[in-house]
């Protein structure tokens, strides 16, 4: 089972993540947050697998969480999301320590093979 993390600031978006990946056995969503901050302190608390982390996000954006958490050295790896793409974004993502990076448009396709990845220790950018 992979203990999966989302953040998102946009309710709709947190509800089409759980969606997507209630389609798979393998996964157990257990924490889901609105903002960098609580996306912290979830991964701090409950050190999920990967945490799925939207990059514009209140209090503390998805870059600047994911690069506090990979500084913490916490097992939890990160898949960054965005309404954008671009690999200007992706290597932005890469620069902080993040596993992966998807365009929100991609989710409904590659969401879980991103999340598996991720898991195995691979990187998944999809810019």
């Amino acid at each position: 089972m992979i203990r999966v993390a989302l953040a998102d600031d946009h309710p709709e978006v947190l509800l089409a993540l759980r969606l997507l990946l209630r389609l798979s056995d393998e996964i157990d969503v257990i924490c889901e947050t609105s903002n960098g901050r609580e996306a912290l302190d979830c991964v701090i608390e409950f050190q999920p697998d990967v945490l799925v982390i939207d990059i514009q996000m209140p209090e503390l954006d998805g870059l600047s969480a994911t690069k506090r958490i990979v500084n913490l050295s916490l097992p939890t790896r990160v898949l960054v999301i965005s309404l954008n793409r671009g690999s200007f974004i992706a290597k932005q993502a890469a620069a902080v320590g993040a596993k992966g990076f998807l365009a929100k448009e991609d989710l409904p396709e590659f969401l879980l093979p991103a999340i598996q990845a991720v898991h195995r220790g691979e990187l998944f950018f999809k810019d």
